[in-house]
Protein backbone atom coordinates (compact mmCIF):
# COMPACT_ATOMS: atom_id res chain seq x y z
CA UNK A 1 0.00 0.00 0.00
CA UNK A 2 2.85 2.38 0.85
CA UNK A 3 4.53 1.60 -2.48
CA UNK A 4 1.39 2.54 -4.41
CA UNK A 5 1.10 5.81 -2.47
CA UNK A 6 4.76 6.63 -3.16
CA UNK A 7 4.33 5.87 -6.87
CA UNK A 8 1.24 8.09 -7.06
CA UNK A 9 3.03 10.92 -5.24
CA UNK A 10 6.03 10.52 -7.56
CA UNK A 11 3.83 10.68 -10.66
CA UNK A 12 2.02 13.77 -9.33
CA UNK A 13 5.36 15.51 -8.62
CA UNK A 14 6.67 14.71 -12.13
CA UNK A 15 3.44 16.04 -13.70
CA UNK A 16 3.63 19.25 -11.63
CA UNK A 17 7.27 19.82 -12.61
CA UNK A 18 6.47 19.27 -16.29
CA UNK A 19 3.58 21.74 -16.16
CA UNK A 20 5.63 24.39 -14.34
CA UNK A 21 8.57 24.25 -16.75
CA UNK A 22 8.03 26.68 -19.60
CA UNK A 23 7.68 25.30 -23.12
CA UNK A 24 9.52 26.76 -26.13
CA UNK A 25 6.32 28.61 -27.06
CA UNK A 26 6.25 30.19 -23.59
CA UNK A 27 9.92 31.19 -23.92
CA UNK A 28 9.23 32.77 -27.31
CA UNK A 29 6.24 34.69 -25.93
CA UNK A 30 8.37 35.95 -23.04
CA UNK A 31 11.02 37.14 -25.51
CA UNK A 32 8.38 38.94 -27.59
CA UNK A 33 7.04 40.72 -24.49
CA UNK A 34 10.60 41.59 -23.42
CA UNK A 35 11.25 43.07 -26.86
CA UNK A 36 8.06 45.12 -26.60
CA UNK A 37 9.10 46.40 -23.16
CA UNK A 38 12.59 47.29 -24.41
CA UNK A 39 11.07 49.31 -27.29
CA UNK A 40 8.74 51.13 -24.89
CA UNK A 41 11.70 51.98 -22.62
CA UNK A 42 13.76 52.97 -25.69
CA UNK A 43 16.63 50.64 -24.71
CA UNK A 44 18.42 50.10 -28.00
CA UNK A 45 20.95 47.58 -26.67
CA UNK A 46 18.17 45.36 -25.34
CA UNK A 47 16.18 45.70 -28.55
CA UNK A 48 19.20 44.58 -30.58
CA UNK A 49 19.49 41.41 -28.47
CA UNK A 50 16.27 40.27 -30.12
CA UNK A 51 17.27 41.02 -33.73
CA UNK A 52 19.49 38.68 -35.71
CA UNK A 53 22.45 40.15 -37.59
CA UNK A 54 21.25 38.32 -40.72
CA UNK A 55 17.92 40.20 -40.59
CA UNK A 56 16.27 40.76 -43.95
CA UNK A 57 12.66 41.66 -44.66
CA UNK A 58 10.65 41.79 -47.87
CA UNK A 59 11.60 45.44 -48.36
CA UNK A 60 15.27 44.34 -48.41
CA UNK A 61 15.94 46.10 -45.11
CA UNK A 62 19.10 44.63 -43.61
CA UNK A 63 20.39 44.71 -40.04
CA UNK A 64 22.47 47.88 -40.43
CA UNK A 65 19.55 49.79 -41.95
CA UNK A 66 17.29 48.54 -39.18
CA UNK A 67 19.70 49.89 -36.56
CA UNK A 68 19.61 53.31 -38.22
CA UNK A 69 15.78 53.16 -38.32
CA UNK A 70 15.66 52.27 -34.62
CA UNK A 71 17.98 55.18 -33.78
CA UNK A 72 15.86 57.59 -35.84
CA UNK A 73 12.66 56.26 -34.28
CA UNK A 74 13.95 56.68 -30.71
CA UNK A 75 15.22 60.19 -31.50
CA UNK A 76 11.96 61.35 -33.11
CA UNK A 77 9.43 59.85 -30.68
CA UNK A 78 8.86 59.82 -26.91
CA UNK A 79 6.51 57.89 -24.62
CA UNK A 80 6.31 54.89 -26.95
CA UNK A 81 3.50 52.44 -26.31
CA UNK A 82 3.23 49.16 -28.22
CA UNK A 83 -0.17 47.44 -28.29
CA UNK A 84 -0.19 43.81 -29.39
CA UNK A 85 -3.25 41.67 -29.99
CA UNK A 86 -3.94 38.15 -31.20
CA UNK A 87 -0.42 36.87 -30.49
CA UNK A 88 -0.09 33.42 -32.03
CA UNK A 89 3.28 31.68 -31.76
CA UNK A 90 4.42 28.54 -33.55
CA UNK A 91 7.58 26.47 -33.28
CA UNK A 92 8.35 25.73 -36.93
CA UNK A 93 11.37 23.42 -36.97
CA UNK A 94 14.75 22.44 -35.56
CA UNK A 95 17.77 22.02 -37.82
CA UNK A 96 20.70 19.58 -37.59
CA UNK A 97 22.59 21.99 -35.29
CA UNK A 98 19.55 22.01 -32.95
CA UNK A 99 18.70 25.64 -33.81
CA UNK A 100 15.01 26.21 -33.17
CA UNK A 101 13.06 28.22 -35.75
CA UNK A 102 9.75 29.79 -34.83
CA UNK A 103 7.25 32.38 -36.03
CA UNK A 104 4.51 34.53 -34.65
CA UNK A 105 1.63 36.51 -36.00
CA UNK A 106 -0.03 39.38 -34.20
CA UNK A 107 -1.87 42.63 -34.61
CA UNK A 108 0.25 45.67 -33.83
CA UNK A 109 -0.31 49.33 -33.05
CA UNK A 110 2.41 51.71 -31.94
CA UNK A 111 1.57 55.03 -30.27
CA UNK A 112 4.11 57.70 -29.35
CA UNK A 113 4.53 61.38 -28.70
CA UNK A 114 5.84 63.42 -31.60
CA UNK A 115 6.59 67.07 -30.88
CA UNK A 116 4.37 66.86 -27.80
CA UNK A 117 1.37 65.36 -29.57
CA UNK A 118 0.15 61.78 -29.27
CA UNK A 119 0.39 60.01 -32.63
CA UNK A 120 -0.37 56.62 -34.14
CA UNK A 121 3.02 55.58 -35.55
CA UNK A 122 2.13 52.12 -36.84
CA UNK A 123 -1.15 50.25 -37.25
CA UNK A 124 -4.63 51.09 -38.33
CA UNK A 125 -6.88 53.55 -36.55
CA UNK A 126 -9.59 50.99 -36.01
CA UNK A 127 -7.77 47.71 -36.44
CA UNK A 128 -4.12 46.82 -35.73
CA UNK A 129 -1.89 46.04 -38.70
CA UNK A 130 -0.99 42.36 -39.09
CA UNK A 131 2.66 41.49 -38.53
CA UNK A 132 4.43 38.18 -38.96
CA UNK A 133 7.90 37.70 -37.50
CA UNK A 134 10.31 34.81 -37.99
CA UNK A 135 12.69 33.85 -35.20
CA UNK A 136 15.62 31.59 -34.58
CA UNK A 137 16.88 30.75 -31.15
CA UNK A 138 20.38 32.02 -30.49
CA UNK A 139 21.66 31.33 -27.00
CA UNK A 140 18.97 32.29 -24.52
CA UNK A 141 17.05 34.59 -26.86
CA UNK A 142 14.86 34.17 -29.88
CA UNK A 143 16.02 36.65 -32.51
CA UNK A 144 14.00 38.06 -35.40
CA UNK A 145 15.63 37.22 -38.72
CA UNK A 146 12.76 38.26 -41.00
CA UNK A 147 9.44 40.06 -40.78
CA UNK A 148 6.35 40.79 -42.87
CA UNK A 149 4.46 43.98 -42.14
Amino acid sequence: MKKIALIIIGVVIVIMIMRLMPSEKDRLKRNIYSLRDAVEREEKTLVLQYIDEAYLDRYNTVYEELIVSIDDFFKAFDSIRVVMSGLNVKIDSTDAQKTIFASCSLGLKVFARYEGERALVFGGIIKPDPVRAYFKKSGEHYRIYAAEY
